[in-house]
C-alpha cells in the first residue's frame, strides 16, 4: 500500500491510494468514497441490482457495530464477509463506528471501546477485537481508538488522554495483529490502520 500524492495545500492531501487488495491491484483516490454497508449489505439494494451499477468505489466500508454481535456466526463459518456477504472484486475496510450513526459517549476505557448493535452495547477489549477482526477478515481494518473528542467544549486535556489511549490501543493492536498474521502464516494480508488525534483521520 502506497500514498501517491499529487497536491498538498495547508496541510490537505491529494493524490492515490495504491496497492490496495489482497493482490494489490485496486487503488483509491485520497479524499476519497467508500462504498458504504450495514452488516456487510449495501442499504436498499439487493446484490443483482448493486451489479448493475457502474463506476462504484473500489473500497467497501464494514461497520463493526453491524457486525460485532454475530461473531459466532462468522467465526463458525470462517470465511469471512466476503464470501458471507458476497463482497467479491472490492477492498473491504472495516471501521470501529458507523459514520451515519452516533454514539453515546462515555464508554471509552484504557483498556476497552464500545460499539452498539441492535441488542446495545458491546465492550471490545483487544483480544476480542482482533479476534472479531480474524472473523470479519478485512483487506484493512481501523484500530481500536478513543474518536470522543468531537464536542465543541472538549478541553486539551481530554484530547491528550483520547491520543494517549489510541496509542495505547494500537499498539496492543499491532503486537496481537503480528502474532496472528505469523502463527496464521498470512505474511502482511491483512493491514490495520491507525488514526491520529483520538480519530480524527489516518496515520
Amino acid at each position: 500500500m502506497k500514498l501517491e500524492l499529487s497536491m498538498v495545500v495547508q496541510g490537505c492531501r491529494l493524490g492515490v491510494l495504491t496497492g490496495l487488495g489482497r493482490a494489490g491491484q485496486h487503488s483509491l483516490e485520497v479524499p476519497g468514497c467508500l462504498l458504504y454497508t450495514r452488516c456487510g449489505t449495501v442499504p436498499h439494494l439487493t446484490q443483482d441490482t448493486l451489479h448493475t451499477l457502474n463506476n462504484l468505489p473500489s473500497v467497501t466500508q464494514l461497520t463493526l457495530n453491524t457486525l460485532a454481535e454475530h461473531q459466532e456466526v462468522l467465526e463458525e463459518f470462517k470465511q469471512g464477509v466476503r464470501k458471507f456477504a458476497g463482497l467479491h472484486d472490492t477492498v473491504l475496510y472495516c471501521s470501529l463506528h458507523d459514520p451515519a450513526t452516533s454514539c453515546p459517549p462515555g464508554h471509552i476505557t484504557n483498556k476497552t471501546v464500545s460499539v452498539w448493535g441492535s441488542g446495545g452495547r458491546i465492550e471490545l477489549t483487544v483480544a476480542k477485537f482482533m479476534a472479531l477482526q480474524k472473523a470479519v477478515q478485512p483487506d484493512l481494518y481501523q484500530s481500536m481508538a478513543d474518536g470522543e473528542t468531537w464536542q465543541i467544549n472538549t478541553s486539551r486535556k481530554r484530547v491528550r488522554k483520547s491520543v494517549d489511549r489510541t496509542l495505547a490501543h494500537l499498539d496492543e493492536c499491532l503486537l496481537l495483529h503480528h502474532k496472528t498474521q505469523a502463527a496464521a502464516g498470512c505474511g502482511a494480508a491483512r493491514r490495520g490502520a491507525g488514526v491520529r488525534g483520538g480519530g480524527s483521520g489516518p496515520v
